[in-house]
């Protein structure tokens, strides 16, 4: 019986050794599940957080406008946080194995300097630095060692500067070009230009600068380029010591009051368009005797005496268009001059050698101060207030005159010598008769818009391939001889006719005069004089005639009472003539109101015109051939629209899955808390289980050595 007992206990034992085999095996291999899970987690993660490829190129400019270097760093921390807590977790795991193995935790990776050093290069620049972020709170490297570097012709790509920096010069000692456009630099280091004594060429354009200090330590600087940015001061010394500066480009910034330009000899082209200059001192170029090209336009200016460019020899480009002019001063050396859109009404030139002149939308009545400009090619003076022209004579190379929407009665023709006119435009004026003349190499010619009844098309007619002949007071006689000869040169053959006097041949309106034209003259001529006549008579009959001696005392009084009537008709007229007065004072106040709201327009049209080719280049807009702005505008547009929609779409997607992935997470929490808390139940029981074994062991041991005592009485 006793034996039986002991073989039980044995049984027993088996038994309770292999529970405990398998109870540790299971919780190995629910913790190695939990940890495939949870690296499952972590993957599942990060695909969410980094989008595709094909969704990064879809929505660049999108995630360009959400992402900046402390973004990135954010994402970054977070997403190399979780890796080490589950690495931490997996230690944990597999130290309750029987081999004891550990493994070991991420370490801390410990802050460096960033470094940017020359990585690509090609047939402008050998170096060019990328993916640069640089701003006060970052320390900096450039270079392979700081200094000493080779390179001379440096740029960036991918890049955002919120300053330019001092060290980059000590990087780069050799440096004679630097390319810093579009990175959105806001001001430039206190002495950053102190190792630049190399630098030639510096491109600060698109950038967001607004205070400019000094150049002086870059004395061999050759072309400087600050255009496109937020300058609104310069110091006044800005460039002394740069005596070597060739280009100057400052516009499209803010710029009120210029800083002096006496000291740089060698300034070929300044450029000082699109900015807030209201004024030019006389003495702002008493320096710079190469000077070739300036631009002031599309600024404010009120009063820039051109005076003072009479002694540079080699400046032949001037442009002061878009400005608030009210004279004109033209320098002798000057080839080409544009002053649209200005108040000129006085012009000034004692020698003269322009070739092309652009006078249009100003005030000007007279312009025999241009009779001088013999070498005269392109004169443009539309819409101004002229009455009449005869400068024709006077420039014997002149190719190309446009007189259109002025006051024009007449306009003398050279009539003896032949003169290479090409293109005439005498569009919307008053003239009523054009005289024979030989422009034998006229191609455009636009009479539309004028009182013509005849025109003596002369030698011209053989070399004409345009003209516009629309709204005159043509005879339909000389519309048939014209159609006959040349119809197809006629581009405006589609006038509806108003006058009930006129009818349409061929498209133009024209009316059947009775007697030829010179009969027709001197009808009206004819005419005019019995008006006259009947005029003089009814005003000899209304003189007061002297009363005879006398006259009785009532017909004095009658005498005096229409002397009164006519003093009352006299006021009444008066008054209406006041009335009539103001009323052309209130017309000639609009008309100065339409006109500078006309020239505002202009001048916001150009801007407008400006800013979609800029970005329309941005969006990757093509300009095909000579479309007109505002269909490009309708692109960009349709772009925007369109980027916008594709964000707002991104935006919900991600949205979407940034819930779906914390939902997930919120569930593997649970489970994973679950799992924690079976783990935990595991363990107690695996404690009990292990407790059990212990007192089993011992209880074995007992029996073994009570067996061993009773193995001889058992056996024997």
């Amino acid at each position: 019986m006793r034996h039986k007992w002991l073989l039980l206990m044995c049984v027993g034992v088996i038994l309770v050794q292999a529970t405990l085999a398998n109870a540790e095996d299971g919780s190995n291999s629910q913790n190695e599940s939990e940890e495939g899970a949870n690296q499952a987690e972590v993957s599942d993660q990060q695909s969410t957080q980094s989008p595709s490829v094909d969704e990064q190129n879809a929505d660049k400019d999108f995630e360009n406008d959400s992402m900046n270097p402390e973004n990135n760093s954010t994402d970054t921390d977070t997403a190399t946080a979780k890796p080490q807590k589950e690495t931490a977790y997996d230690e944990h795991v597999h130290s309750n194995r029987e081999s004891k193995a550990v493994i070991p935790a991420v370490g801390r990776t410990t802050t460096k300097k960033p470094s940017y050093i020359c990585t690509k290069s090609n047939l402008n620049y050998d170096c060019i630095l990328q993916n640069v972020q640089l701003n006060h709170n970052e320390p900096n490297i450039f270079g392979l060692d700081w200094k000493n570097n080779l390179q001379k012709k440096v740029t960036f790509t991918n890049s955002r500067l919120q300053f330019l920096p001092k060290r980059l010069f000590e990087a780069f000692p050799e440096m004679e070009l630097l390319n810093a456009e579009d990175l959105q630099i806001e001001e430039i280091e206190y002495q950053a230009f102190k190792h630049a004594k190399k630098l030639k060429t510096l491109y600060l354009k698109r950038n967001l600068i607004s205070n400019i200090e000094t150049f002086k330590g870059v004395p061999l600087l050759v072309h400087l380029d600050l255009s496109h940015n937020r300058i609104t001061h310069f110091n006044k010394d800005a460039f002394a010591k740069n005596r070597e500066l060739e280009r100057l480009l400052m516009n499209h910034n803010h710029i009120s009051e210029l800083p002096g330009f006496q000291n740089i000899d060698n300034l070929e082209e300044l450029n000082l368009s699109n900015n807030d200059l209201q004024e030019i001192s006389d003495n702002q170029f008493r320096g710079n005797p190469k000077l070739n090209s300036l631009d002031a336009s599309f600024n404010l200016l009120r009063h820039f005496n051109l005076n003072q460019l009479n002694d540079k020899p080699n400046l032949s480009f001037i442009s002061v268009s878009f400005n608030n002019l009210e004279s004109l001063y033209i320098p002798g050396q000057v080839q080409k001059l544009d002053a649209r859109n200005n108040s000129i009404s006085n012009i000034n030139a004692n020698i003269c050698s322009l070739q092309n002149l652009y006078l249009s939308n100003n005030q000007i009545t007279d312009i025999s101060a241009l009779r001088n400009c013999r070498s005269m090619k392109i004169l443009n003076l539309s819409h101004n207030k002229l009455q009449s022209i005869d400068l024709i004579e006077s420039m014997p190379e002149l190719s190309n005159l446009n007189v259109a929407h002025n006051q024009l009665f007449e306009i003398n023709f050279p009539a003896k010598v032949a003169h290479p006119l090409q293109i005439l435009d005498l569009s919307y004026n008053q003239l009523s008769f054009g005289p024979t003349n030989k422009f034998d190499q006229m191609k455009t010619l636009k009479l539309n818009n004028n009182n013509f009844i005849e025109f003596k098309f002369g030698e011209m007619m053989k070399s004409l391939n345009y003209v516009q002949l629309s709204n005159n007071e043509w005879s339909c006689e000389k519309i048939t001889q014209i159609m006959q000869e040349k119809r197809e040169i006629i581009f405006d053959k589609n006038e509806i006719c108003v006058n009930s006097q006129a009818r349409s041949q061929n498209g133009i309106c024209c009316k059947d005069y009775k007697r030829a034209f010179n009969d027709r003259l001197k009808e009206m001529i004819q005419e005019i004089y019995v008006h006259e006549n009947v005029n003089k008579k009814d005003q000899e009959k209304c003189k007061p005639t002297k009363p005879k001696i006398g006259v009785n005392k009532p017909n004095v009084q009658t005498m005096h009472n229409k002397i009164a009537e006519l003093d009352s008709s006299t006021r009444e007229i008066l008054n209406e003539l006041e009335g009539v007065k103001s009323q052309i004072t209130h017309i000639e106040q609009e008309i100065i109101s339409n006109t500078t709201r006309q020239h505002k327009l202009q001048t916001a049209n150009q801007n407008i015109k400006q800013l979609v080719e800029k970005y329309s280049g941005n969006y990757g807009i093509p300009k095909e051939g000579l479309i007109s702005p505002s269909k490009t505008l309708e692109k960009v547009v349709k772009y925007t629209q369109d980027r916008k929609s594709n964000s707002e779409n991104l935006l919900a997607r991600r949205t979407k899955e940034v819930e779906a992935t914390n939902a997930r997470m919120e569930s593997k929490n649970s489970e994973k808390f679950t799992s924690q808390s079976e783990n935990e139940g595991l363990e107690a029981v695996l404690k009990n289980i292990k407790a059990d074994e212990s007192k089993l062991k011992k209880e074995k041991q007992l029996l073994e050595k009570t067996l061993n005592r009773n193995s001889p009485s058992v056996h024997g």
